[in-house]
């Protein structure tokens, strides 16, 4: 079954869904190649799934998606869609560590996001932006000043713990 077969089965639920691609990723039998001409075909809560699904991939230890991945869910970064914004920015956190020289436009994107009003996009921003800072490349650049104002200002609990676990561990703060 492929992934827009998937995703437009009413008879799949949202979880069952994004499992399925996901398997269909890792097992190597899905091509974001082909897919990505087609991706505009999709709604918003089908293109969040499938968000989801690389996601779900890309937190995995081991895993090793290529960069094509990063820049597929960068362009919905600042998408309108608050749960693709969140996907998009997670996946970039969750593959920064392999790509380090291939962030500079999710970084200025994520940075927009840093002060929208939905916390769940300032926390997808701030899960990113966190792991960014603490690569070797980061380190010692104006982002960690940036992420650090960030941080002071920003007033959600949950938001500041993610920047504050970076800031420390790279003793910014």
């Amino acid at each position: 079954m492929d992934v827009f077969e998937i995703l437009n089965d009413k008879s799949i639920r949202k979880l069952e869904a994004r499992k399925l691609i996901a398997d269909s990723i890792s097992d190597g039998s899905f091509s974001l190649t082909d897919f990505s001409g087609r991706a505009e075909q999709l709604n918003d809560k089908q293109t969040a799934t499938f968000l989801e699904a690389i996601e779900s991939v890309t937190g995995q230890k081991d895993s090793r998606l290529g960069v094509e991945y990063l820049k597929f869910a960068e362009k919905y970064i600042l998408s309108d869609n608050n749960s693709c914004k969140r996907e998009a920015s997670r996946i970039v956190g969750n593959m920064a560590h392999l790509y380090p020289d291939e962030l500079g436009v999710a970084i200025e994107a994520l940075l927009k996001n840093t002060s929208v009003s939905g916390t769940v996009v300032r926390w997808g921003s701030a899960y990113a932006l966190a792991r960014i800072i603490v690569l070797e490349r980061y380190r010692n650049s104006d982002l960690v000043n940036t992420v650090r104002d960030i941080y002071e200002a920003e007033q959600e609990n949950g938001v500041r713990n993610q920047y504050a676990k970076a800031l420390k561990r790279i003793k910014a703060i």
